[in-house]
């Protein structure tokens, strides 16, 4: 019986370290910015960054006559990359509707910036001015500024190396005088270059 048990009591410390010693798996993020931070880049995303996109959209008007339809949307977008999940983003973001013999279009310029939540899929923002312009034939009738702001999410359909296609919405908020409101809804097809 006394050999039974110092049999037992001298494989145990052996089973419990045969435990200890499996290996642990690494968090990929950190294994990625631990090679990031020892000169060995690996994200695709570097250096400056350019993106446009368009696609339909619907531009809704408080306080501006006849500037609510449905029209086109257009982005455009210059900027830098900060790291392998944020980009710094210079952007302009308009919507139209044109009505009657007329045109409505409400801009946006904006400072801010893109996160990939996840590998391939991003959220924007940036806040800034806006401009309202209103054309018939090739005459301005009616012009005016005020603040503005950008929101968008989207994925990336196709990726190769520093080019990115993706499918994206985007929404803009234009705040003009005496409390006038236009806000653009887009969906729309982006091509990036990081």
């Amino acid at each position: 019986m006394r050999a039974a048990l110092a049999i037992a009591l001298a494989l145990a410390p052996t089973a419990a370290r045969a435990q200890d010693e499996r290996p642990i798996k690494p968090d990929p993020r950190a294994v990625a910015a631990a090679r990031e931070a020892n000169l060995e880049p690996e994200s695709v995303r570097e250096g400056f960054a350019i993106g446009v996109a368009v696609g339909p959209a619907v531009q809704l008007a408080y306080g501006i006559g006849t500037a609510t339809g449905s029209g086109a949307g257009f982005n455009l977008r210059l900027g830098t990359v900060a790291s392998p999940r944020w980009v710094w983003l210079l952007e302009l973001g308009t919507t139209a509707f044109p009505h009657g013999g007329t045109a409505n279009q409400s801009a946006v310029v904006t400072f801010g910036g893109q996160l990939y939540v996840r590998e391939a899929f991003w959220l924007r923002g940036g806040a800034g001015f806006s401009s309202f312009t209103r054309r018939a034939g090739n005459t301005e009738t009616e012009q005016f500024g005020g603040l503005g702001a950008l929101g968008a999410g989207g994925f990336d359909l196709f990726r190769r190396r520093g080019l990115a296609i993706s499918a994206e919405g985007a929404t803009t908020l234009a705040l003009y005088r005496g409390g006038s409101t236009v806000i653009g809804v887009s969906l729309q097809l982006g091509v990036s270059w990081y």
